[in-house]
């Protein structure tokens, strides 16, 4: 399939019947942790205690990876909100990325981001992804939109990254992904980890 654009739109709302303890647990396991066999040293932890040169933070994830031999942080945070998430709230993240000295932000919400939210992640490199239901979508530059095999129908989850700006005014390049997909633990760690894949599973 070749690259597509499209104008950012994804639903927003809190996932009904899940709590936001179930919510981090979800983005750990699900969407971070399931690229731990194909990134060496993967360990993916809910409400770490992370000493940052203004105080200790209580976050809602990290994961950590060795790469080329050096060792990299993504602090994570998880938001089950319904209405759409401020840019306060991602400058907050990225001032946590700054004080404890991650390589990179990721904030994962059921509710989707206004405009000021997106510019200020896509200035400082946040990863922003919003969870609804249906299937995995990631908006980036590089990377050609896939789909799940014909005939299997939509995977479980729809996941939109706002952080990188399409081609024309109000668009955004996207990647369809599900967790099932083989090529799925490569985009996670590529796009939201920020890690290159080497394919380290047997």
């Amino acid at each position: 399939m070749s690259d597509q654009e499209v104008r950012a739109a994804p639903p927003s709302g809190a996932r009904t019947g899940v709590t936001p303890a179930e919510f981090e647990e979800f983005v750990a396991d699900r969407l971070l942790g399931s690229a731990a066999p194909h990134v060496s040293g993967l360990s993916v932890t809910l409400h770490e205690k992370v000493a940052g040169s203004d105080g200790t933070y209580d976050l809602d994830a990290t994961v950590r990876y060795r790469f080329a031999g050096m060792d990299f942080l993504v602090v994570v945070e998880a938001k089950h909100h319904r209405n759409p998430i401020k840019r306060e709230l991602v400058q907050v993240l990225h001032q946590k990325v700054q004080s404890v000295g991650a390589h990179k932000g990721v904030m994962v919400s059921t509710a989707t981001y206004q405009s000021g939210a997106v510019a200020f992640a896509r200035a400082h490199g946040i990863a922003l992804v919003t969870v609804t239901d249906g299937r995995f979508l990631f908006e980036t530059r590089d990377v050609a939109p896939t789909e799940g095999p014909a005939g299997s129908g939509p995977p479980p989850f729809l996941v939109h990254c706002h952080a990188f700006p399409g081609g024309g005014p109000g668009t955004s390049r996207v990647v369809l992904m599900a967790p099932d997909d083989d090529d799925y633990p490569r985009q996670a760690a590529e796009i939201l980890l920020g890690c290159p894949f080497e394919g380290l599973a047997p």
